[in-house]
């Protein structure tokens, strides 16, 4: 069991680690990551295999495929990088170029860090999980950590995911790169970051 402040640790790290690895084209030393973040290699080793990171001869490695499922959770695309933190990170456009997986029809999104190009079908909707137990400001100005799991090609197709996905949040795609702007300056306001 690890308590909320190590959840809450591993999230952080994490974002550093997408950061400077440009979301796994360049692996890190896990030194390298521990110093920037002001962290014990041997704890920045911990919360890094918390977050699902493989570290392979010192080296933070980023696998942006599917994770197996465990007893509680299916596998699914859950631990996929997030499309929009990919962008807010490597500071490039994203195009993602989904199948929505109620109705079958093809979601089409482009948008960069700063704003969203273009959306089609123009009412696609983000199915996000929330990651429980993380306060990404640790005050007041409580942000929540949602992670993008898929495309819907609207709300009303994404109903049956949110009935299945009680902890989930669907958000039109303009508000969830702009929530994901408010996470990201959560976590890079933490002093170490």
């Amino acid at each position: 069991m690890t308590t909320r402040t190590d959840r809450t640790a591993a999230v952080r790290i994490a974002w550093a680690a997408t950061k400077l690895t440009r979301a796994g084209r360049h692996p890190i030393a896990i030194g390298r990551l521990a110093a920037t973040v002001g962290f014990d290699p041997g704890e920045a080793h911990r919360l890094m295999e918390l977050m699902g990171f493989d570290i392979r001869d010192g080296l933070v490695i980023m696998d942006r495929g599917s994770r197996p499922g465990t007893a509680d959770r299916a596998g699914s695309d859950r631990y996929r990088v997030d499309l929009f933190l990919l962008a807010i990170a490597t500071g490039e456009p994203v195009h993602a170029d989904a199948t929505c997986p109620a109705t079958g029809a093809r979601v089409r999104v482009h948008f960069t860090r700063d704003r969203v190009l273009s959306v089609d079908p123009p009412h696609a909707v983000v199915a996000a999980s929330r990651l429980p137990g993380i306060d990404l400001t640790l005050g007041p100005d409580y942000v929540e950590a949602l992670v993008c799991t898929q495309f819907f090609a609207s709300k009303e197709a994404a109903a049956g995911w949110l009935l299945e996905n009680i902890d989930g949040r669907v958000l039109s795609v303009p508000d969830y790169l702009a929530h994901t702007r408010r996470m990201v300056a959560a976590l890079e306001s933490w002093p170490t970051i």
